[in-house]
């Protein structure tokens, strides 16, 4: 309900109370006694999303409308209404005298009014809770996401607190704060449990991976250079600020959000486990939302890959085998007495990295997995260049011959013009 529900994180409350103490313990929610006051007199009490269907309430609009949009209630809401129909007139005995009679019935109405009120109080407290590892960043607007692969450096720590900062994303708690375990929610809609340093790793892989997630969903909005240097940010934050980042403040954020939110985190979860075992279309409607995240990294992973091969770069450019194969002696002539930077040998390969770099970089048809692949294209070819200049200045302390091949990609084919 409204009146449980904080303005600015989002976390909804078993008791009003207990969101006036948020009001004034939590730093980035906190508000004064007179603003506290005029919250809570300024709200409204149908503030409340109700499917005419299958009368199941929503607190968020938008958890109405995926409920409304992704299932079609009707037919099961029939089913259910009819199997209670008929266990309602099983429950009812003739042969039972008149007092009994009336007991058997008001606990039938007692039951259903007690079930019908916990229907609602979990549908406002719970709603939907995404599976530890498939957060869905595209309840993030396109100009968020933007904002965060643009902050460079800091992109690490703002995607937790964008994504870990949604009710439906609160998807861990410790079930003891005085132990290092921490459980999680998967996508099995059970609990894993974790050690505090390996859900720490987790959380840190799981943020790299929606920083990827959310390139490939905005790759229309940046040209080719900005996501080159945008991946290579994510690579950088990956492989070299992982220590510093846990130490710094991912360390402080987790350790918040249990002091903070543990108690309804826990609360909240467990309910979640529940209702799923216990009610079909909430059971459903979250099979399909973890199958929509599935689907949204299996088409990640699609834009990930390279499709412009070797054989395709050799179709467009020539094959470099057989290229410098026709100018074999030509070429070792030439490294036998000219600078090796200055040779005919380097610079075609220098040539021939800015050609296939200007190509893809200039090629609105290119994939991630094409623009990322031309950092690693260049570093193998300037390591083959290394190793050709090594046996070039070993050819002048006293052997004649040079050899030009590295490796099957390097070998040139010898061709006789």
């Amino acid at each position: 309900m409204a009146d449980r529900t904080c303005p600015t994180c989002k976390n909804i409350f078993k008791f009003p109370s207990r969101l006036k103490l948020h009001f004034k313990t939590v730093i980035h929610c906190k508000k004064n006694n007179d603003d506290i006051k005029l919250y809570f007199s300024s709200l409204k009490k149908n503030n409340i999303h109700k499917c005419e269907k299958c009368n199941y309430i929503f607190v968020q609009k938008s958890s109405y409308t995926r409920h409304i949009k992704h299932y079609d209630c009707s037919e099961k809401q029939t089913q259910t209404q009819q199997k209670q129909k008929n266990k309602n007139s099983n429950n009812t005995n003739p042969i039972n005298n008149t007092n009994t009679n009336t007991i058997t019935n008001n606990n039938i109405i007692n039951s259903n009014i007690n079930s019908n009120n916990t229907n609602i109080v979990n549908n406002i407290n719970i709603q939907y809770i995404n599976p530890f590892g498939l957060e869905d960043v595209r309840t993030l607007p396109i100009d968020k996401m933007k904002q965060i692969l643009l902050s460079g450096r800091e992109a690490g720590l703002h995607i937790i607190k964008a994504i870990y900062d949604k009710i439906e994303n609160k998807n861990f708690f410790k079930p003891n704060l005085s132990r290092p375990e921490i459980a999680c929610l998967n996508e099995e809609l059970k609990l894993t449990v974790y050690k505090s340093k390996e859900f720490a790793d987790a959380l840190f892989d799981r943020c790299i991976a929606l920083l990827h997630h959310m390139l490939y969903l905005c790759k229309s909005e940046f040209n080719n250079m900005n996501i080159k240097y945008i991946y290579e940010n994510i690579e950088y934050i990956e492989t070299i600020m992982r220590t510093e980042i846990y130490d710094k403040k991912l360390k402080n954020i987790i350790e918040s959000e249990f002091i903070n939110n543990n108690l309804d985190n826990k609360g909240r979860i467990k309910n979640f486990i529940k209702q799923t075992k216990e009610d079909i279309i909430i059971k459903d409607n979250s099979l399909l939302q973890i199958k929509n995240n599935i689907d949204l990294k299996t088409k990640q992973n699609e834009e990930y890959t390279k499709i412009l091969t070797m054989n395709r770069i050799n179709d467009l450019f020539g094959d470099p085998r057989t290229i410098l194969g026709l100018r074999k002696e030509e070429i070792i002539l030439n490294l036998r007495i000219s600078r090796f930077e200055e040779s005919i040998f380097y610079n075609f390969w220098i040539d021939r990295i800015d050609t296939i770099k200007n190509y893809i970089m200039n090629n609105r048809n290119s994939k991630i997995g094409d623009i990322i692949n031309i950092k690693q294209e260049e570093t193998k070819i300037r390591t083959m260049l290394e190793l050709v200049k090594k046996r070039v200045e070993l050819r002048r302390n006293g052997y004649e011959y040079i050899d030009l091949n590295i490796n099957d990609e390097f070998r040139l084919n010898d061709n006789i013009i």
